[in-house]
C-alpha cells in the first residue's frame, strides 16, 4: 500500500514538473500589462509573506514607541512619525525631485475644488486650481491647461506660487489653502475675474500611508506578475516615493468679484515627495476620489508604471460608522479595459474588495476638463466630476485620469 502511494506521488510530481516546464508564457496585454505566468504563485507567496511581516514589525515599533513614552498617543497629540512626514521635503540637488500637495473635494450640490502644487528644484512648480461653484462657470487659474510655472521673489519658501498658498497648521490635523489673484471662466477664457479663497482643510480620518498600509495581498498580486531580477528591485528602490493621503473636509469662503460663497465639502489631501519623479515613467493611471451621502469616503484606482509595475491596484475605504481606514484588497478595474486610447467612458462600473466586504461602484460623468504637467507637457490629465453609486448609496466623485503625453 505504501509503495503504491509513493509511486502515485512520484507520478503526480513528475506530471506537475513536466507541465510547469512546458507551460506557455503569457505575453503582456497590449505589450504593457503583465499577466500571471508560471512562477506567479512562488513570487506571490514570497512577496505576501515579506509585506505582511514588514507590516507587523512597523506596527509593533510604533506601539512600542507609544508605550515607552517616546511618542505621543496620537489622540490628543500628533505622533512624532506623523510630524516628520508633514515636514517640507528638501529638494537639494535632486534634478527630478518633487514635493507635492494636492486637494480634491466635491459637495453633494456639485461644488468642487481641485488644487495641486508640486515644488520642483530651481524654483520650478507645477501648480493649478479649479473652482466649481453653483451659479458660476468653472474657474481656472490663468495658465491652465499648462501648469509649469517659475516661482518669483514674492513667493515664500513653502507651498506658495502665483497666488496659491498652502500651509500646514497642525500636522495631520489642519492645513490652510488660500488664493488671491485672477482666474478665467472656462466659457470665456479671454476674460478674467478677481478671486479670493480662504479655506481650511481639517482631517476627519487617520492618514493612509502607502508605504506601510497598502494591502499585502494586492501588492503581492501585482508584483508577482512582473519579471524579477536584481536590476528590477534596484529600480523599484530608485523610483520609490513617500506617498500618503487623508480624508477630511474643506470649509471657508470663495469670493468671485463681489459674490461670496460659503464652502463646505468633503475633501482628500494628498502628499507625495521623493528624489525622483519623472512623468515619462508613467504610462497612465485612473484614480477615483469618492464621497458618499452616508459620510463614507474612498479612493480607488489603478496605476501603470511599466518599468516596475505595469498594473498596481491602489486605494482605501474610510467608514464613518467606526472611523476606520482599510486598504483595498482587490479590484477588477483594469486599465486596458478603460480608455486605453483616450476615449474615456462616460458611464462605467467595477467591483472592489476592502475590509472583508465587496463593493460595486458605478460612475456617471457630469463634467470634465484637462490640463498638462511638465515644461514639455510630459503628462496629460483629465479631471472628471461625476455622480456615483456604491452598493446603492449615492454620492459624488472626481476621477483623475492621467496619460503619458510623450508616446506618440
Amino acid at each position: 500500500m505504501l509503495t503504491c502511494l509513493t509511486s502515485l506521488l512520484i507520478s503526480v510530481g513528475v506530471v506537475f514538473i513536466f507541465r510547469f516546464i512546458n507551460m506557455k508564457y503569457k505575453p503582456a496585454i497590449l505589450g504593457i500589462y503583465q499577466q500571471r505566468n508560471k512562477t506567479y504563485w512562488f513570487k506571490f507567496l514570497f512577496m505576501y509573506s515579506f509585506l505582511r511581516i514588514r507590516q507587523v514589525i512597523t506596527y509593533l515599533k510604533r506601539l512600542l514607541a507609544i508605550e515607552s513614552g517616546r511618542s505621543p498617543d496620537g489622540v490628543a497629540h500628533v505622533q512624532e512619525h506623523h510630524a516628520k512626514l508633514e515636514q517640507i521635503y528638501k529638494l537639494d540637488d535632486h534634478t527630478l525631485g518633487i514635493d507635492g500637495v494636492y486637494y480634491n473635494g466635491m459637495s453633494e450640490n456639485g461644488d468642487a475644488i481641485i488644487c495641486g502644487l508640486a515644488r520642483r528644484p530651481h524654483g520650478i512648480c507645477d501648480s493649478f486650481l479649479y473652482i466649481k461653484i453653483k451659479n458660476e462657470p468653472l474657474l481656472l487659474t490663468p495658465r491652465l491647461p499648462d501648469t509649469y510655472v517659475q516661482r518669483t521673489m514674492e513667493d515664500e519658501d513653502d507651498y506658495s506660487v502665483q497666488g496659491i498658498k498652502i500651509k500646514n497648521f497642525i500636522p495631520m490635523r489642519t492645513w490652510t489653502l488660500s488664493y488671491n489673484g485672477e482666474m478665467k471662466p472656462r466659457n470665456d477664457i479671454n476674460k478674467t475675474v478677481k478671486v479670493t479663497a480662504d479655506l481650511i482643510w481639517s482631517a476627519q480620518w487617520a492618514p493612509f500611508e502607502y508605504d506601510t498600509q497598502m494591502s499585502p495581498y494586492s501588492v503581492a498580486d501585482d508584483m508577482a506578475r512582473e519579471p524579477w531580477s536584481s536590476d528590477y528591485f534596484e529600480l523599484v528602490k530608485k523610483l520609490h516615493q513617500t506617498h500618503y493621503e487623508q480624508m477630511g473636509s474643506l470649509t471657508g469662503t470663495v469670493t468671485v468679484e463681489d459674490n461670496t460663497y460659503n464652502i463646505n465639502m468633503p475633501c482628500v489631501r494628498d502628499r507625495s515627495f521623493g528624489p525622483l519623479r519623472d512623468w515619462r515613467n508613467f504610462h497612465r493611471y485612473v484614480y477615483h476620489f469618492v464621497f458618499l451621502e452616508n459620510g463614507d469616503c474612498m479612493a480607488i484606482g489603478s496605476v501603470s508604471q511599466p518599468a516596475i509595475l505595469s498594473h498596481l491596484t491602489i486605494g482605501y475605504l474610510c467608514k464613518k460608522a467606526d472611523q476606520s481606514v482599510v486598504a483595498v484588497d482587490a479590484s477588477d478595474f483594469h486599465l486596458y479595459q478603460h480608455g486605453e486610447n483616450q476615449i474615456l467612458p462616460k458611464d462605467y462600473g467595477f467591483t472592489f474588495q476592502a475590509g472583508g466586504q465587496s463593493y460595486v461602484l458605478r460612475v456617471m460623468l457630469i463634467d470634465e476638463d484637462k490640463f498638462y504637467i511638465g515644461k514639455d507637457r510630459e503628462a496629460k490629465f483629465y479631471e472628471r466630476w461625476s455622480n456615483v453609486e456604491v452598493n446603492g448609496v449615492k454620492g459624488k466623485a472626481c476621477v483623475e485620469w492621467q496619460f503619458n503625453n510623450t508616446q506618440k
